[in-house]
């Protein structure tokens, strides 16, 4: 995790779980067969911003959970939240992720599927080990997300898919790995009630801010800058806000629906695309409704006392929107 990734952190506590939690990762994910260990431990050992274990241990500051299940509950986040990677990365054939190169494009598809689906396994034993709760927490987290997972490809290259229906699969395929990271880092620490459905209300709302400014970074980013191909989402028939709005816009839309009716897209195609999508200003109306949502996150810390928690939450609130200015 890079120096400027952690700006938003400043809770002493969760720094020092969050310096543990490697460990604890490598020791749930190591295979005997030593391609399977290559294979689990590629995207894993890049680090990236550990950002969900970090909103679990911060939801836990409000109470007093135990060290030891803390970093247990923060690895099988983690490790749920890499195993969607791997599999998001063989549905779009990514060919980068966290800046290199994703486990589908070194070893094949058939591979990386494998892969992550034993992150997976190893991510459920770890939820096993917590308790009904948060295992039950955490197994409808996953329904909601491959339920949205499903409702995507089933829209894909939908040039008339409608705004809701949009915003209802970006709720379904990204809050959940927000959600409930906080709501199950509340629970373990015994954290009271009403400071555990404000921690979730913020976990659901910070998800979407996250999701809408992710998808006009693609549109905006290179690779260097967001990590990925750029632009990737557009090339495989999902499209994002911003290219939603454009296709309506009265300017830009029939031109943009006549480029992506195009079979296959080559890269003046999507040039093109880009161009008539900021050209829209639609990227800047969906910015705008990232912030919104960042907002609603941060409106929901109300309840809880000023802290170093609750400025850090505050900051990520910030920084789910900075990432795509």
């Amino acid at each position: 995790m890079g120096q400027e990734d952690r700006d938003w952190l400043l809770c002493p506590r969760t720094k020092g779980l969050l310096a543990d939690l490697d460990p604890v990762l490598r020791s749930a994910i190591m295979p005997d067969d030593i391609q399977l260990r290559i294979m689990a431990t590629h995207v894993v050992e890049r680090g990236g911003k550990r950002l969900r274990p970090a909103l679990l241990l911060l939801s836990a500051s409000f109470g007093s959970g135990d060290r030891e299940t803390l970093l247990r509950a923060a690895a099988a986040v983690e490790l749920t939240h890499v195993a969607t990677l791997y599999h998001d990365d063989v549905m779009d054939r990514a060919p980068m992720r966290r800046s290199g190169a994703t486990t589908n494009s070194r070893w094949g598809n058939a591979a990386a599927s494998f892969a992550g689906t034993y992150l997976f396994a190893r991510a459920t034993d770890l939820w096993a080990s917590l308790g009904p709760l948060p295992n039950r927490l955490a197994s409808l987290a996953a329904v909601e997300l491959c339920t949205g997972q499903l409702h995507e490809v089933e829209s894909a290259y939908n040039l008339d898919q409608e705004e809701a229906a949009h915003l209802k699969v970006l709720e379904q395929k990204t809050a959940p790995l927000f959600e409930m990271p906080c709501r199950i880092g509340g629970l373990l620490s015994g954290v009271r009630e009403d400071w555990v459905d404000a921690l979730t209300a913020y976990g659901r709302a910070l998800g979407l801010a996250f999701q809408l400014a992710d998808d006009a970074l693609d549109l905006t980013g290179d690779a260097a800058q967001i990590g990925k191909a750029a632009a990737n989402d557009l090339r495989e028939g999902i499209y994002s806000l911003a290219v939603l709005r454009a296709l309506r816009h009265q300017a830009t839309g029939e031109r943009l629906r006549a480029v992506l009716g195009h079979v296959n897209l080559v890269t003046n195609d999507v040039q093109q695309a880009l161009h008539l999508v900021a050209e829209s200003g639609a990227i800047a109306e969906a910015q705008e409704l990232a912030g919104i949502y960042a907002h609603r996150a941060t409106a929901a810390l109300t309840v809880l006392p000023d802290s170093a928690a609750t400025e850090s939450l505050r900051r990520i609130a910030a920084y789910a929107i900075e990432r795509s200015h």
